[in-house]
């Protein structure tokens, strides 16, 4: 019998597995009639059916089986309906009834196939270093900027996009390690200094010369940057556009797929096909079908026009469940060829 507490349970299926996952009754509500599983990148709005978890009566559950591949680890949650799980017509309909949607929500889990690779640098403690916060000006408009000192710290600067979201998944723990430690990290909030919604994110992030030049002219000195998906975006930008201030970029998911009005990419405004010499080091997931081919051509692009570029993917989707750890893990390589 499934557990029926969300665990999924892993059958082979020749080199993929199918994953199994069951919720009880008991973590519902009385009233639910439907549930969705939702699997980062596996299932979502465009694929209700493929979600839509089946009624065991016998179990007092609901039971619902996807093919994950080799390797996999990913985010998960179940969403219970008390009405029929039907999509509007148009995008924008269909977009605001899946955030609603998705406000219903059963909690946030994690899993992972047999074969996964281990986390080894996410320990669930807090930082052990010293988190100080400052009210910036970047790009003309108040941000909360952290910097971050290890308790043994390194050398060099690095800086991080998305804080809030760095600070939620406790990636700075993974700097503590005084192993080849940056003496400082830079994360930078997308928000407004009063507090407001995350409405500037993607002006930020998305080819802004004038915030990239803030905030290397608030770090004082040459960075590796790294972030993911408009994150990722903007430190291919950085790297790309100022190889006099930038070490190095570790580009997770980047969002490959964005271009300006005049539908030109972030390698063609950074002139990129003359070539390069900052290193990136860049990953997509294999289930990131929305910006996968994207990234691949990107990156191949890059490294045609000679960019000292790496790009892999690794067995997940668009997701902090696999960015928390491949993004320490790829800064750390970075400064660990700088200081050698």
């Amino acid at each position: 019998m499934l557990p029926g507490d969300g665990t999924p349970v892993f059958t082979s299926d020749g080199s993929d597995w199918i994953a199994t996952f069951a919720v009880g009754d008991a973590a519902l509500p009385s009233s639910t009639t439907a549930v969705f599983l939702d699997v980062n990148c596996v299932t979502d709005r465009s694929l209700i059916a493929e979600g839509t978890m089946h009624r065991d009566t016998d179990s007092r559950s609901w039971v619902l089986s996807v093919r994950v591949p080799a390797g996999w680890r990913g985010a998960y949650t179940f969403i219970p309906s008390n009405t029929p799980l039907t999509v509007p017509d148009g995008d924008e309909d269909q977009r605001n009834w899946w955030i609603a949607f998705r406000r219903g929500a059963i909690g946030t889990f994690e899993g992972a196939a047999p074969d996964a690779e281990p986390q080894r640098l996410r320990t669930g403690a807090h930082p052990e270093g010293i988190l100080t916060t400052d009210t910036v000006e970047l790009d003309g408009i108040p941000r909360r900027v952290g910097t971050y000192v290890p308790p043994v710290p390194g050398r060099g600067t690095v800086v991080l996009f998305d804080g809030d979201e760095i600070r939620r998944h406790r990636v700075l723990a993974a700097f503590d390690h005084p192993e080849n430690a940056p003496a400082r990290v830079l994360v930078v909030d997308h928000i407004s200094a009063d507090g407001q919604g995350r409405n500037v994110r993607a002006s930020d992030l998305t080819a802004n010369p004038r915030f990239r030049d803030d905030v290397l002219a608030f770090a004082g000195e040459p960075v590796t940057v790294g972030g993911c998906s408009y994150g990722g975006l903007a430190s291919m930008f950085f790297a790309l556009t100022r190889p006099d201030a930038v070490r190095g970029a570790a580009c997770l998911s980047p969002s490959m797929w964005w271009h300006d009005e005049q539908g030109r990419d972030v390698p063609t405004l950074a002139d990129a096909d003359e070539g390069g010499e900052v290193p990136i080091l860049s990953e997509v997931g294999s289930l990131e079908w929305m910006m996968l081919d994207e990234v691949t051509a990107a990156a191949a692009r890059l490294a045609a026009a000679g960019h000292p570029i790496r790009s892999k993917t690794f067995a997940g989707g668009h997701d902090w469940v696999q960015w928390r750890e491949r993004l320490p893990a790829l800064i750390t390589e970075l400064l660990i060829t700088q200081n050698s």
